[in-house]
């Protein structure tokens, strides 16, 4: 029920300033955006690496006239791949390796503002929470392992983002987000430490806007 009603704030803010139309400026987008992620997360019985993912999808965005100030909200498609290991203490030392692609709906609602250098071009910075929605993907399967480990269908967290917006239409920058909740249930403090120690990751999204 706490899951739903997040989902719903976040909606609820993300359009909520249609209502002001006559008073604001209003764009719709296309957004992209590829993680910088190749890092290494190791325990002594499994590794997780080459964290990759990709996301795209539509965005609008509300700015007050006159101040440069406003709220973009996106509804991304989101790919996410990963490779783990799982490793063998045995004496033949044995490793079983398997990719892992699983598929998300993100909702970022960022507070977002402006301010110029030299025209046409100017500085962003963004700021806000995000949720996202597990809609498919690979369990994590083991030969000697008895229960799978899954995403959770549900996580949530927070975005930080920097970049530079060129003759009104294309707008390019980085991101950091924080998660706040975990992506994987396991019993094993092993798996779990491993699987959900990606906490803070990095991306470069580009935005054309209509």
């Amino acid at each position: 029920m706490k899951k739903s009603r997040l989902l719903v704030v976040a909606i609820i803010v993300a359009f909520s300033t249609i209502t002001t139309a006559g008073y604001s400026q209003i764009r719709l987008g296309l957004r992209g955006e590829v993680g910088l992620n190749k890092a290494s997360f190791s325990k002594n019985a499994i590794e997780v690496e080459n964290l990759n993912s990709f996301k795209l999808g539509p965005t609008m965005e509300v700015m007050l006239p006159m101040m440069d100030f406003g709220v973009e909200a996106s509804l991304l498609y989101n790919n996410d791949r990963m490779d783990v290991s799982q490793i063998s203490s045995g004496e033949n030392n044995i490793r079983e390796e398997i990719s892992i692609t699983n598929h998300y709906i993100d909702i970022p609602v960022n507070l977002k503002y402006k301010f110029g250098l030299i025209l046409p071009v100017k500085i962003y910075a963004a700021a806000g929470p995000y949720a996202r929605i597990h809609v498919g993907g690979d369990d994590i399967k083991f030969s000697d392992v008895t229960d799978d480990i899954k995403a959770k269908a549900f996580e949530a967290g927070i975005n930080l983002g920097l970049g530079v917006e060129i003759i009104k239409r294309l707008a390019v920058g980085v991101n950091y987000g924080m998660q706040l909740t975990d992506n994987y249930s396991a019993d094993k403090p092993v798996w779990s430490d491993a699987l959900n120690n990606k906490k803070n990751t990095w991306s470069i999204q580009a935005t054309v806007y209509l």
